[in-house]
């Protein structure tokens, strides 16, 4: 049992190297050099736990996109009402801070996806999963009488994930016409004109804060 243990963690510490070469110089820097170099041992136990190059990529990919996921569900996790829930996912959806990692590697993997249908795949399951968060607090809202959609929710939704997903490609280009402020307004418009209400983006407050 200690040695499966031991497997898993040395597994889960290549693939966050991985995410860390993905992230930093893209698929083109993944080598088993680099990525040995980053995890701090020799390119063989690489390959002695991934043989080749293209299932380690596609596990950090599936680890990105749990990750990714994971953390923007854990934001509305709480008992909140509609349009604080829907300001916590506005905010999640741009990369920042802590997510900024993880929203490069998916931002550079995507250009594979249309050449791997596994990519395509965990491309889609995450679009669907963010897809399914909106669609749930657009819907509560809805049915509290919060918000007043102008579509139905699940199409709503899906032009939320699409939007954050193109300010967010411009975003990770550095394009300097567009900041992350800016990008905050377009999904606080878009916010507005789809459910009549206004929400501004924002970040859950941490615990400290609330004593």
């Amino acid at each position: 049992m200690a040695r499966r243990k031991d497997q898993a963690a040395r597994r889960e510490h290549l693939i966050t190297a991985t995410l860390a070469i993905i992230a930093t110089h893209g698929l083109g820097g993944v080598t088993m050099k680099n990525i040995a170099d980053e995890a701090g041992i020799s390119p063989r136990l690489v390959a002695y736990y991934y043989p080749d190059l293209e299932s380690l990529v596609e596990a950090a990919h599936q680890a990105a996109t749990e990750r990714y996921y994971w953390a923007r569900q854990r934001v509305v996790e709480d008992d909140l009402p509609p349009v604080e829930k829907l300001a916590r996912l506005l905010h999640s959806g741009l990369p920042r801070g802590d997510d900024l990692l993880l929203s490069q590697v998916l931002d550079e993997i995507s250009v594979n996806a249309s050449r791997s249908p596994m990519h395509a795949t965990l491309m889609t399951l995450l679009f669907d999963r963010e897809v399914s968060l909106y669609t749930a607090v657009l819907e509560a809202g809805r049915a509290s009488g919060v918000f007043t959609l102008t579509d139905p929710a699940d199409l709503i939704a899906r032009n939320f994930v699409a939007l954050e997903d193109a300010l967010g490609l411009h975003l990770l280009a550095h394009n300097s016409s567009l900041t992350l402020e800016r990008a905050e307004q377009q999904l606080a418009s878009y916010a507005f004109a789809a459910t009549g209400v206004r929400v501004t983006p924002a970040a859950p407050i941490a615990a400290s804060s609330k004593e």
